[in-house]
Formats: C-alpha cells, structure tokens, sequence
C-alpha cells in the first residue's frame, strides 16, 4: 500500500499480507547471520522492485541536446544511479530512513546546482520533478514487484540455506 505522510511531504509504502514469508526469513535468521540473509533477500529485492523507477528518471530526467562541453561534460540522466542496501549509521540520520528499515533503495542523480534547479526550480526556472514524478507514477509496481521479488530471493536462498546442511 501507498500512502502520503502526514505532512503530506514524503511517500510511504507498507508491504502487508507477507505473514508466510516473514516466519520463512524469521527461520532462516535463527539459523544464519541476520545481515546474511538481509543482503541476499531484502536488498536485492528492493532493487529490484525500484529499477522501474530508475528507467523512469533515465528516461524524463530534463536533456540538454547541445553538445557536452568542458563546463558540462555530462547528460543529467547519465549520472541517474540506483542503490539498494542495509542502512548505515549515516542513512539513519535521515528522517526518511526509520530504525526498524530492513533495508533502503534509493534512485539518485549527482547532486548538484543543475539537478537541483531541475528537480525543484529556481526563481528563474520552473522546477521539472522527473525523480519525485517517478516515484509517484510507480509507486504501486514497486510494491508488487517487491512482493514477487522477495518471495522469489527468499525460497532460493532458503533452498541454498537447506542444501548446505545436508
């Protein structure tokens, strides 16, 4: 499900009705390293559910057809760049990462004062939102490919988990 936060700032998505496959992973961590197991279901499948999203910004980021110059070297949507991870200390800081998040994905372009006068405008440039507009329009996919994708990873890894105990 896909909501707004409170303030009406921020999109927040809560997976339900994954009660089979949380007691699968909750078994699997019994029997191996949390961050393990983490890294070969959660994470991978948040990337994966997000990918989507970062086609999306590689496609609408705002394009300069002029040709690349020593001052601008680089097309904004060449730097479009897709992580998925565990949150670190520093991911914590932020007030969109909350202390009980698995794990994080993340679509970002190079910060810097074009990306930002794109994204969000300026007193001279209308802002043209292509990351945020992205995330909105996929908001609903990410969900259920994040579904598919976790059910997936976790089975194999639970098989791969089980094949070594043998």
């Amino acid at each position: 499900m896909a909501s707004w936060s409170p303030d009406g700032k921020n999109r927040m998505f809560r997976v339900e009705g994954l009660e089979d496959l949380e007691a699968k992973l909750s078994e699997l961590m019994d029997f191996h390293r949390a961050d393990t197991a983490a890294r070969a279901t959660i994470v991978k499948a948040a990337k994966d559910a997000m990918s989507p999203v970062a086609d999306q910004v590689r496609a609408t980021a705002p394009y300069d057809p002029s040709p690349r110059t020593e001052k601008s070297p680089i097309h904004l949507k060449d730097t479009v760049r897709l992580d998925a991870r565990i949150p670190t200390k520093r991911d914590m800081q932020s007030i969109h990462v909350n202390q009980s998040d698995a794990a994080i994905a993340v679509v970002s372009v190079k910060r810097s004062a074009v990306s930002l006068a794109q994204e969000f405008g300026t007193k001279k440039i209308p802002a043209q939102p292509f990351l945020r507009r992205a995330i909105e329009q996929n908001a609903e996919s990410v969900v259920g490919n994040f579904k598919t994708s976790f059910a997936a990873y976790l089975m194999a890894y639970a098989n791969k988990m089980a094949a070594r105990r043998k």
